[in-house]
C-alpha cells in the first residue's frame, strides 16, 4: 500500500514540474501564477503548496532537478568517452563543457530559466546536488594535483560555470553580441587559460 502512494505521489509531482516548466518556459515566471500551474497539471491548489512554498521555489526546484539530470548525463558521458581514449585534466573539462554547450543548444528554454532565475541561493543549491558535488570533487582533485589549493580550484570552477553560463546565454538565446559558433573558439581558449 506504501509503495502504491509513493507512486501515486511521484506521478503528482512529476506533473506538478512538467506543466509549471511549461508555462514558465513559454509564458514567462512573472507572467505565470499557481491557479495556471495547477491547473495545467490537474492538481489542487493545496497538493502545490503541499510540495511548494511558492512559484519561485518551484523554479529554482525545477532548476535543480533538470540541472541535476543534466550533469549526471554530463559526467557518465564523460566517464564512457574516458574508456574509450585517453583524456587529460584539461580535455576532460573541456569535453564536460562542450556536453553542456550542446545541451543549451538543443534546450534554449532550460538556459533562458536558468539565466533568468539565477540567484545565488539557487547557485549554491545546485552546487550542492550530488551529481554537482561529484563534478567539482573530480576537478578540485584534478587541479590539486597540478599543485594548487582546493580554495583556488573552487574560485576557478566558478569562473568557468560564469563564463561559459553568460556567454550561451548571451550567444545562444540572444544571439549578441556573436553567433555562438563565432564565439566558440575564444572561449575554450579562456576556460582552458583558466585551467591552467
Amino acid at each position: 500500500m506504501g509503495g502504491r502512494i509513493l507512486e501515486k505521489k511521484k506521478r503528482k509531482m512529476t506533473k506538478l514540474y512538467d506543466s509549471a516548466y511549461e508555462l514558465f518556459t513559454s509564458k514567462g515566471v512573472h507572467q505565470t501564477v499557481v491557479d495556471d500551474i495547477v491547473k495545467r497539471a490537474g492538481i489542487a491548489k493545496g497538493t502545490f503548496y503541499l510540495y511548494c512554498k511558492d512559484k519561485y521555489d518551484l523554479v529554482d526546484k525545477i532548476i535543480i532537478r533538470k540541472a541535476s539530470a543534466v550533469l549526471n548525463n554530463a559526467m557518465n558521458a564523460l566517464s564512457e568517452k574516458k574508456k574509450r581514449e585517453q583524456m587529460n585534466f584539461q580535455q576532460s573539462v573541456i569535453y564536460f563543457v562542450d556536453y553542456l554547450v550542446n545541451f543549451f543548444k538543443s534546450d534554449t528554454r532550460f538556459l533562458e530559466l536558468i539565466f533568468k532565475n539565477l540567484s545565488l541561493s539557487l547557485y549554491e543549491q545546485t552546487f550542492s546536488c550530488k551529481e554537482m558535488e561529484d563534478a567539482r570533487k573530480a576537478f578540485t582533485t584534478n587541479f590539486m594535483l597540478q599543485g594548487q589549493t582546493r580554495e583556488t580550484a573552487g574560485k576557478r570552477l566558478y569562473l568557468i560555470v560564469c563564463i561559459v553560463g553568460v556567454v550561451c546565454y548571451n550567444s545562444i538565446v540572444q544571439k549578441i553580441p556573436y553567433e555562438f559558433d563565432e564565439i566558440k573558439p575564444e572561449l575554450y581558449r579562456a576556460v582552458r587559460r583558466i585551467l591552467s
